[in-house]
């Protein structure tokens, strides 16, 4: 094989191990997705018991606010008894504290519901937290895993890279155009092997006379069927 097939055939293999190496690297947000996906099965109920204690326990705060409000109107209201002085007044007084009252049974009905409730959620607390703790420890592991492959892919990718650059420059431009241009044509496949007399580019015969000359090894030979640039793996193309 002449040098400058050699050289040919080692930029095809970086860019194709490049192109292999960046649809890994692609998969990784995918697999880190399915990790996600491995506890949030055990999470979710932890996060809607987490919202709902949240919610309730800003709830009985206000309540706590509005029974306040309604001990100080009550206050108010008693005040004024001494101060009325027809039956339509009294009457209307009697009216507004009934309602206060009312106002203040709905809102202790509603805080002992909510208590009972909260105190639900604590009992249950623990063995979501546990469930959701053993989950993330089960997939901590697979986690740790795939940073080192995306590690492992980006560093890959970047020594290959540089490779190419090094190679490129040892390279006639003509023969670089001319790998480039077939690659763009060519779904990025330019350098192929003629395995069997058939080009596994395009996958038609090769004219022995072809076959020769690569055996020889003194000229770059190509497909005449899709121009790609042929090569015998172990110098036979038997």
């Amino acid at each position: 094989m002449n040098e400058i097939l050699e050289k040919l055939l080692r930029l095809q293999r970086l860019d194709t191990s490049i192109r292999t190496l960046g649809h890994d690297l692609q998969q990784i947000p995918k697999k880190a997705k399915v990790i996600d996906e491995k506890v949030s099965s055990v999470k979710a109920p932890l996060d809607k018991v987490m919202t709902e204690m949240e919610t309730l326990t800003k709830g009985r705060r206000e309540a706590e606010e509005a029974l306040k409000s309604l001990d100080e109107k009550e206050r108010k209201l008693k005040l004024k008894m001494p101060e009325i002085r027809s039956n339509e007044e009294y009457s209307a007084l009697l009216k507004e504290m009934d309602a206060t009252k009312k106002a203040r049974e709905v809102l202790e009905e509603q805080a002992l519901k909510d208590m009972a409730r909260l105190e639900e959620i604590e009992k249950l607390l623990p063995e979501l937290k546990k469930k959701y703790e053993e989950g993330e420890s089960h997939v901590s592991q697979d986690r740790g895993a795939l940073k080192k492959e995306q590690e492992r892919l980006s560093a890959e990718i970047l020594s290959q890279k540089k490779e190419r650059q090094e190679l490129q420059k040892a390279m006639h431009p003509g023969w670089f155009t001319k790998y480039t241009h077939i690659a763009a044509q060519r779904n990025g496949l330019a350098v192929v092997e003629a395995k069997g007399g058939i080009c596994q580019g395009c996958f038609m015969s090769v004219r022995p006379k072809l076959i020769q000359d690569l055996h020889y090894g003194e000229e770059v030979v190509f497909c005449e069927g899709c121009q790609r640039i042929l090569f015998l793996e172990n110098g036979s193309g038997r």
